[in-house]
């Protein structure tokens, strides 16, 4: 897994993005922003003859969301993965069942490598970065076409459609995002990690900056209401 120091440009995605044909998109000539509409008449072809080629090998894959059980499965392996991700972290920097005193979140990390100015950022970033590569291993062997780590989303102005793009300005990016098969602009469900710093277990719903980021993801579209998943609080719905 690839952390990125805090302040550092972006990189391209490290992580399983299953968007099948929409990966070869287009780039803007004014912007090189990358632009993938969430059906075109080129991917509608390039998926039938997909499907024709599996059906003659006899290896027809349905194009579908998740069902309900295996939407089961993976909120599963996404609490599970959180929950290791946050102990271990804690584990690795301050002792077995110790963690950071509260008192101390908002103070500069005292670690030789500094990935962001606060401890809570700087764990933050660390226990992403686990559970991501967690998630990256367990939902590549059971849902290899219907997940997105940290893809980026925005509407194309003139349509209103969804667009995977790399381009910041207008854009969301949330943590993880269930989706149909091979095509992550079709979403099913979003869900977001939040990590507590220190001994704090307090709801981030509460926050009001978390309720005006859920708002914006709950605007993306999706089967179902964005969540928040917590090591303390697991799948947590508002």
């Amino acid at each position: 897994v690839t952390v990125r120091p805090y302040g550092a440009p972006a990189a391209p995605a490290q992580f399983h993005q299953s968007c099948g044909p929409a990966c070869a998109a287009p780039v803007a000539p004014s912007t090189g922003e990358i632009l993938v509409p969430a059906a075109t008449r080129a991917g509608q072809v390039f998926e039938k003859a997909v499907q024709a080629a599996e059906v003659i090998q006899g290896f027809l894959n349905v194009s579908k969301f998740l069902d309900e059980a295996q939407k089961e499965r993976a909120e599963k392996i996404i609490v599970e993965c959180v929950k290791e991700a946050h102990f271990k972290v804690e584990e690795d920097l301050f002792g077995k069942g110790k963690t950071l005193p509260s008192s101390d979140c908002k103070k500069p990390p005292t670690v030789e490598k500094k990935l962001a100015p606060t401890w809570q950022r700087h764990l933050g970033i660390l226990k992403h970065a686990a559970a991501f590569a967690c998630i990256q291993e367990r939902f590549s062997e059971e849902f290899p076409d219907n997940f997105a780590i940290e893809p980026r989303y925005r509407r194309e102005e003139l349509t209103n459609e969804l667009m995977l793009t790399d381009r910041w300005v207008g854009s969301k990016q949330p943590d993880l995002v269930l989706h149909f098969t091979r095509n992550a602009t079709r979403i099913q469900c979003i869900y977001e990690l939040k990590f507590p710093c220190g001994n704090e277990q307090g709801d981030p719903w509460r926050d009001k900056r978390v309720q005006i980021q859920m708002e914006e993801y709950r605007a993306l579209g999706g089967e179902c209401e964005p969540v928040i998943v917590t090591p303390q609080l697991e799948i947590s719905r508002r």
